[in-house]
């Protein structure tokens, strides 16, 4: 299975992650001078609205892409 579709992930994305908890994508970048696969995320989490951050490796699925 391909994980190419981690690297299109978008602000606004509702996510489930590997954790099993559903967060919403607030922010997406590359992190420049550092060689990485996947981009890094900021994200909140639904179940208890605190924020997070890690690698879009740890994105298990899209749930519903943002418009």
């Amino acid at each position: 299975m391909s994980n190419e579709w981690r690297k299109n992930l978008k602000v606004g994305d509702l996510v489930m992650m590997r954790s099993g908890h559903m967060a919403v994508l607030t922010e997406i970048n590359w992190r420049d001078g550092i060689d990485v696969e996947y981009p890094h995320v900021k994200l909140r989490y639904t179940d208890d609205d605190s924020g997070g951050s890690c690698s879009a490796w740890r994105v298990k699925e899209v749930l519903s892409e943002s418009r």
